[in-house]
Parts: C-alpha cells; structure tokens; sequence
C-alpha cells in the first residue's frame, strides 16, 4: 500500500506504525529531555496534540516494548536518552471544554472536573497492574473525587511516590477553556468575572495547576504545557510559577511546523510514490504562497503551518489537483478572540488594522516574549503581542518588523478585521456581486456590485480612517473567496516587470471556465470630501498605472483602474490592447 497523509491524525503511534507520511520531528524529544516544566505556545493547528502524543509514547514505560517498533526509523530511535518509557505518563487535554466557558460557573467547574477525572481513571486502568490495583480500588477513586479532579490529580500525586515512581504531566491546550472565558467576561466586573475568578486563589482551575506544583516535590518529575496565549498562566500569578517558557529558545523554533527542505522532500517523495501529472515545481511555488512563512524566532527559519500542508497533499494524492480552496477552515480561531486584543483600544485597533492591510506587517519594538493578563489585553496594551501569538503575525526580515505569514493569513485577518467593523456579508451575497464578471467577463458590472453592496454597506465615519490598501484588500478578499482556487488564480501585490499592481487575477491553463479572464486591478482613493478636481487628479493617476502593465507577456491582458471617493462615488476605465 501506498503511504497516506496523516492529516487530522493526532495519534502517534497509528502514524509510526501503520503506513503514514511523516515530517521527523523526534530529535526535539532529546532537547525537551533536559527542561523539566517547559511552557510551548504555538498558534491554532500547528501540531501541538501530536507533538505530546508523541512524547507519551517516548516516555510511557507502558510503551517499552514498542520502542524500536514505533521510533526505530527515527532519529531519537537510533539516538535514544536514558529517560525514555521509564514514567507515569498522564496527559490532560483542555480542547473540548472551551464549548462550556459561557455555561453558568457550577456547569464549567463540573465540566472540568469531568474531563480531567476521565483521563485520571483510564490512567489508573492503564498502570492497574504496575501499580497493583484492583477494579473496585479505581472505582473508589472514581467515584470520591468525582466532583474534586485537583483532588484525585493529588491522590495519584501521593500514589507514585508512595510507589516510589515518576510521573510526567502534560496539559495540552492549557488555555482553551480560559481564552474562551476572557472573551465571555471581557465585560464583566471583577467580582462577577468568573474567568478571573477560577483563576484566584480558591478557583478550581487555578487549585489544578497548584496541585501540578506541589506534586514537583515528590513524584512529578517533568510537566511539559502548550498553548496559544502566556495570560492564562500570568493571571494565576504564584499558581503556576515554576514553568520554564521556551517559545521563544531557538533551540526548539522548527519544533513543530515544516521547514522548506522538509516541505520539498516530503512532496519529492510523495511524487516517487505517485504518479502526479500537477506540475510538482508549482505545488511548491503554491503552498509556499499560501502556507509557509511563519518565523518564530528572530533568527530561525521560515516554517510552512503543517495542517495545512497536509489539508493540501491530501487533496493532491486523492484528486491529482489542487483543493477547491486553499484555507482550512478548521484553521480559523473565533474572531472574538482577535477582537479582544484590540480591547478599548480603538485608536491603537485602527491604526494598526489600517498598517497591516496596507502593508501586511508593521514595525514593532516589543521584544513580544512579555507576560500579559487579562486586563492588559482590556485596556489594549498588547495588541501587536496577541496578533504574534495568535499567528496573524509573524517575524519579518528584519528584527524590528512583524509581518503576515501567507497568504491564507491575510485572508483570515481580513476575515477578522471585516467582523471586528460589523461588517460581515453572506457567501451568497458575495457570490451575486462577482457573477456577471466570472460569467461573461463584466468588469464594470463587478466594481459596480462591490462599491453598492459592500463598500456603500459600510458606516460612513469608517472612511475617515481608511486608505487604498482598504478597498483593493476588500475586493481581493472578496475575489479570493469566491474563485475557484484549481480553476482560478488570484494574487495580492503581484510583482508584474512594470512594477507591483494591487490584484492580479487570471484563469489557469487548460480551465474550464465560462469567460477567460486575465485581469489586472490597479486602485486608488480619495477621501470622501474631496473636491472634483482632486478626484479626477487621482484617477489620472491610477489609469496611468494600470496601462503601463499592458506590455510584454502582459500585452493581451485587460488593466482596470479604478478611483474610489470614500463611500459616495468611484471612477473606473479598462484598458485593453
């Protein structure tokens, strides 16, 4: 059988053993080896579940006699440390309970008692016989701690050291039920905050991790935590301060993500096992666009985000073609969580909203490896540290620049930023605006749409603040979403021999499409009140930037200038040769 792609597949040991793709990751092992509470934090979907499934399997002693079977073909399977498979191993994942942070506080704090005392008992099933218990032991255990997981977490604490063993502890996704908290309360009082509350001394979640530490003077030997934000552990202040945070170490920047060479050579490999007709120097060029680029040290490489990699060779594999859209959704974070790094901010959100749609980066002078709580994100003090965390943005090329990793990125950030103005049209709605356009080729029907049904939608004292980078982003926003992406290609900024254009949009070779089109969309603005003459004088000067495109490989190609005055009127012209 030919290999598959481990797309969504977060157990490790399936991936190791039955006849899965995988990026060598295990050579990390051997540095996370040495810290004994190290805090990760990545953005949503770059791996981090499997990355602690694999360390259970590394690390349980449970899986000793599987080691050569599951990392023998792996780096710390040729290079193993003396720590390997000799601990209790007990892994709390928080995912799921951030689908009850707007229950009422009792229905969260039993919830996550739930959760915790279900992998507390399956980790007494698993180590019955190591630890020499019986079924009627365990359900004791199950049914005393039943409303007290903190409690139970204890007893099992107290329960290795009495065997005289060592447990290691992993809590994945520490933050989902708290970040989905912070945006519930961000309203609320201090004393009504229940986010705050359970994070106080006497708060149940606060009481878990107090627990953990406690525990690292007897049997807890290693802790090892991942998240996407550090407030979490900085509003439980002394409750958690042992943890060693290693984000930003440059030792572990390629931990999870896939670096070029490990890109190219899984895609040469998957091209040996295939046999692909789509253009492989293409696939590369393409997912470089649309998924690499994320930088996470200042001196560290550029990594592709490895979910959507996968989303993407799993498509190519199955149908010999690109995916019909090149984002997974799975990828998106609730956009409250965005809003609420702008915080009160509203000065701070729009300046930087409008730099970052312009620009698609913006300079810094956050050394971004700070602390913060919850009330700073309130009051707005982090917001270019919320976005890094968040994986909007990213390291630049130069130490003082952050900038938006991909182009998927800085289509969600659109996404975001459109919702965070309450402004959020339908896909069906988008769809009516481009469909004479993709139809028949109506241009001048597709600038009309858009200005009646999105850009006049707007609140007019929005366009006091927006600039060109705001109507040319939302037009390719909208272009993006719509297209086709294996019958279609839409590009932002496209570098043409004349100079850079604001939209490039064509169909692809041998596409199937009602009307080709090759398009190049050069835009400019004028502010609302602005005179007649000041708006014919920008116009003149757009229509001359786009004629000029018309030459070379380019000359049969169509050049629209368009002029918006804010949201009362535009001026358009398409040149064609």
């Amino acid at each position: 059988m030919k290999k598959q792609i481990p797309y969504g597949v977060s157990n490790f040991e399936k991936i190791a053993t039955e006849n899965y793709y995988f990026v060598d990751k295990t050579k990390y092992i051997e540095e996370i080896d040495s810290v004994d509470y190290p805090v990760f934090l990545r953005p949503r979907r770059f791996g981090k579940t499997l990355f602690t499934e694999m360390l259970r399997c590394y690390y349980d002693k449970k899986y000793a006699h599987k080691f050569q079977q599951i990392f023998g073909n792996y780096y710390i399977g040729q290079n193993p440390t003396k720590k390997h498979n000799t601990y209790f191993f007990i892994n709390f994942n928080f995912s799921g309970l951030r689908a009850y942070a707007t229950k009422d506080k009792d229905i969260v704090e039993e919830k996550f008692n739930s959760n915790n005392n279900s992998v507390i008992y399956n980790f007494l099933l698993h180590y019955k016989e190591e630890l020499k218990l019986n079924d009627d032991i365990i359900d004791f255990y199950n049914k005393k701690y039943d409303n007290n997981s903190s409690g139970a977490l204890a007893n099992i604490i107290n329960l290795i050291a009495t065997y005289g063993g060592k447990l290691f502890i992993v809590i994945d996704e520490y933050d989902s039920l708290t970040n989905a908290m912070a945006i519930f309360y961000q309203y609320a009082s201090e004393e009504e905050n229940e986010y705050l509350n359970i994070l106080r001394s006497g708060g149940f979640f606060r009481g878990f991790f107090e627990i953990v530490k406690f525990g690292t003077a007897t049997s807890v030997d290693k802790v090892y935590i991942t998240g996407i934000l550090p407030i979490t552990i900085a509003d439980m202040n002394s409750g958690y301060n042992i943890s060693e945070w290693i984000t930003f170490n440059k030792k572990y920047t390629n931990m999870l993500g896939f670096t070029y060479p490990e890109t190219e050579n899984l895609v040469n490999t998957i091209y040996k096992d295939y046999d692909l007709k789509t253009n492989k120097s293409e696939v590369l060029g393409t997912m470089q666009q649309y998924y690499d680029g994320y930088k996470f040290n200042k001196e560290g490489e550029h990594l592709f985000n490895p979910t959507m990699t996968l989303y993407f060779l799993k498509n190519l594999i199955e149908n010999d073609k690109y995916p019909d859209f090149l984002i997974d959704d799975n990828l998106r974070i609730d956009y409250r969580q965005i809003a609420i790094i702008f915080g009160n901010n509203t000065e701070g959100r729009n300046e930087i909203i409008n730099e970052i749609t312009e620009n698609k980066g913006l300079n810094f002078s956050s050394s971004l490896n700070v602390s913060f709580k919850m009330n700073n994100y309130k009051n707005g003090d982090y917001i270019i540290e919320g976005l890094y965390y968040s994986g909007i943005l990213t390291y630049g090329n130069f130490w003082s620049n952050l900038k938006i990793p991909n182009i998927v990125t800085y289509n969600m950030a659109l996404d975001y930023f459109k919702e965070i103005n309450n402004f959020t049209p339908t896909g069906f709605q988008i769809s009516k605006i481009i469909q004479s356009y993709q139809s028949v080729g109506d241009v001048e029907n597709l600038i009309e749409n858009f200005f009646e049904k999105i850009i006049k939608k707007f609140p007019g004292d929005f366009f006091k603040n927006a600039n060109e980078s705001f109507y040319h982003g939302l037009l390719y926003h909208v272009l993006w979403n719509t297209f086709t992406k294996n019958i279609y290609e839409v590009l932002p900024e496209y570098n043409f021999p004349t100079g850079r254009a604001d939209i490039m949009l064509k169909s692809l070779h041998n596409a199937v499409v009602q009307y080709e089109l090759h398009d190049i969309f050069e835009i400019k603005q004028v502010p609302k009140k602005a005179t007649e003459a000041e708006f014919e004088l920008q116009f003149e000067k757009v229509k001359i930037q786009a004629q000029k495109h018309l030459t070379g490989d380019y000359k049969n190609w169509r050049a629209i200038a368009v002029c918006f005055r804010g949201n009362k009127d535009y001026k358009i012209e398409v040149f064609a040769e």
